[in-house]
C-alpha cells in the first residue's frame, strides 16, 4: 500500500533543503547485519539512506549535519529475539507503576493478549520472530523516502513496539511501551507500527512523564497507524523529553471505511519538538480526531499540529490545537486540511489557540485548506491572547492570587486533552504543567 500525497500547501519548512552526507552506508549496513535483518529490511534501510542523501533536510533541522551518527548506532544493543519483550532493561507494560510491578502485570496481561490473537512486542523482537508479518506493514503508511526526518527513521531505527490486533477484538485495557525502569534513556531511533484489523478496538499510550534523555540529545521516531474498516484506535503520546533533546517526529495513519483514529498529544519537554501528525482517510465514513497540547518555556520552541486528508467520501475530521508559552519560548501551531476531487460530503472543524503569558513569547499559526470539491464543510475558529488584567483581577478580587489565576487558566486548557486520557496520566501531567509554569506570569 502507498501513502497518498502529502496536501501540497503544508510543509515541513520555511525554506529550502539543506544538503546532508547522513550516515554511511557501511554504518546501515553493520546495524542491519548486526541484528541478522532479512534482505529486505537492508534495502528499505539503504533506500532510506539514499534518499535522506537526496532530499537533504529543511533548514531548520540543519543541526542534524552535525550529529554523529555512527557513535549513536554503535551504542545501539542487538535485540535479544525474544518474541513479545523488548531488549536490554525495556519491558513492555500497562499503565503506570514501579518496573517490577509493570514486568508481573504485564505478564499476566501477555498472556490474555495471547489467547486474544494480538501481537504486541518489541518490533526488533517481531521482525526476527516473524519477518513476513512485519513487511506486511512496515513503511505502508510511511515511506522511506516520505520526507527526510522519515529518511533517517527509515535507514537507522534500532527500536520501537510493533501491534497487531486481529479482527474484531476490542483489547480491555490501554497497552503501553514502557521506554526505561529509571527512564535516564532512549532509543534515538524508534518505530511503532500498529495494525488494528476490521472491527476491533485498542488504545495504545506512547512515551513517560519523567524527562527522558537520548545518546546525542536526538530523537526521530516514526508513528504507523494503519485501521481497518472498521476499526477505532486511540493513539495517546506524552512527551517530556529532557530540554536538551530534540524531538523530531513523523507521524501517520491509514484510516479505512467506517474506521477511526484518535491521536492526543501533550507536549511538555525537548529543546525542539516537531511532531505534524497526519491521517489519510481512505474509505468512505472513515473519521480522524486530534486533540494537542503544547507548552513552551525558556529556550524551548514547538512546532505542532495536524494534517488531515480526505480522500473519500462522507469523512469526518476535527483538529483541536493549543499552546500555551511562557519565558520567552516559541510556538508554531500547524493545521492542514485537504479535500480531494471525489471526496463529497466532507466536515472537518479546525480549532487552536496560543495563549501568551508575557511578552517575550512568540505564537504562530500555518494554517492550509486545499478543497476539491464544492459541497465539503470546513469551519475554523482561533485566537491568540494573553492572561487579561480582567481575568486576574476578577481573581484577585476574591483572594485568587495571580499566580494561581494563570495556573487555573492553562490547566482548563489542557483539560480537553487531560480528559481524554487515562485518570493516573492526567493527574500527573496537571502536576508537571504546574511545576513548569512556577511564577509565570510575565
Amino acid at each position: 500500500m502507498t501513502a497518498p500525497e502529502a496536501p501540497r500547501s503544508v510543509s515541513m519548512g520555511t525554506t529550502g533543503p539543506v544538503s546532508m552526507a547522513g550516515p554511511g552506508e557501511d554504518i546501515v549496513r553493520h546495524l542491519s547485519a548486526e541484528r541478522s535483518e532479512p534482505q529486505w529490511m537492508l534495502q528499505l534501510r539503504l533506500r532510506g539512506l539514499d534518499s535522506l542523501r537526496a532530499q537533504g533536510v529543511p533548514s531548520w533541522a540543519s543541526f542534524l549535519r552535525s550529529v554523529d551518527y555512527a557513535r549513536m548506532v554503535s551504542a545501539v544493543e542487538p535485540p535479544t529475539g525474544v518474541p513479545g519483550e523488548s531488549h536490554g532493561n525495556a519491558a513492555l507494560s500497562p499503565g503506570l507503576a514501579s518496573l517490577d510491578a509493570s514486568e508481573e502485570a504485564y505478564r499476566a496481561l501477555r498472556e490474555d493478549l495471547r489467547h486474544l490473537g494480538v501481537r504486541f512486542g518489541g518490533l526488533p523482537s517481531v521482525l526476527n520472530a516473524d519477518p513476513e508479518l512485519v513487511r506486511s506493514h512496515f513503511a505502508s503508511v510511511v515511506a522511506a523516502d516520505a520526507n527526510p526526518l522519515a529518511a533517517l527513521n527509515a535507514a537507522l531505527w534500532s527500536d520501537g513496539s510493533f501491534l497487531y490486533v486481529p479482527p474484531g477484538v476490542a483489547v480491555p485495557v490501554p497497552l503501553q511501551a514502557e521506554i526505561r525502569a529509571d527512564y535516564t534513556g532512549v532509543e534515538p531511533f524508534e518505530r511503532n507500527v500498529l495494525i488494528a484489523d476490521r472491527g476491533s478496538d485498542v488504545t495504545y499510550i506512547e512515551g513517560c512523564t519523567a524527562p527522558v534523555y537520548t545518546p546525542d540529545q536526538l530523537h526521530v521516531s516514526t508513528i504507523e497507524v494503519v485501521a481497518l474498516p472498521g476499526a477505532h484506535v486511540r493513539y495517546i503520546a506524552l512527551q517530556n523529553f529532557s530540554r536538551e533533546v530534540d524531538n523530531l517526529v513523523t507521524k501517520r495513519a491509514s484510516v479505512h471505511a467506517g474506521a477511526s483514529v484518535e491521536w492526543i498529544d501533550i507536549n511538555l519537554g525537548s529543546r525542539r519538538s516537531w511532531k505534524v501528525p497526519r491521517a489519510d482517510l481512505l474509505g468512505a465514513e472513515a473519521s480522524a480526531d486530534f486533540v494537542g497540547v503544547a507548552l513552551a518555556g525558556a529556550g524551548q520552541s514547538t512546532h505542532v499540529g495536524a494534517e488531515m486528508v480526505h480522500l473519500a467520501p462522507r469523512t469526518r475530521s476535527r483538529i483541536a490545537n493549543h499552546a500555551v508559552v511562557h519565558r520567552g519560548g516559541g510556538a508554531v501551531l500547524e493545521s492542514g486540511v485537504r479535500v480531494a476531487a471525489g471526496a463529497t460530503e466532507v466536515a472537518s472543524t479546525i480549532e487552536w489557540s496560543s495563549l501568551m503569558l508575557d511578552s517575550e513569547s512568540r505564537a504562530q499559526t500555518v494554517p492550509a485548506i486545499e478543497v476539491d470539491e464544492a459541497d465539503a464543510h470546513i469551519s475554523q475558529s482561533g485566537a491568540v491572547r494573553k492572561v487579561g488584567e480582567e481575568i486576574l483581577f476578577y481573581m484577585s478580587s476574591r483572594g485568587v492570587s495571580a499566580e494561581e489565576a494563570v495556573r487555573l487558566v492553562v490547566l482548563g486548557l489542557a483539560g480537553i486533552a487531560t480528559r481524554r486520557i487515562p485518570v493516573e496520566y492526567a493527574v500527573e501531567v496537571d502536576r508537571l504543567i504546574e511545576l513548569e509554569l512556577g511564577g509565570a506570569v510575565g
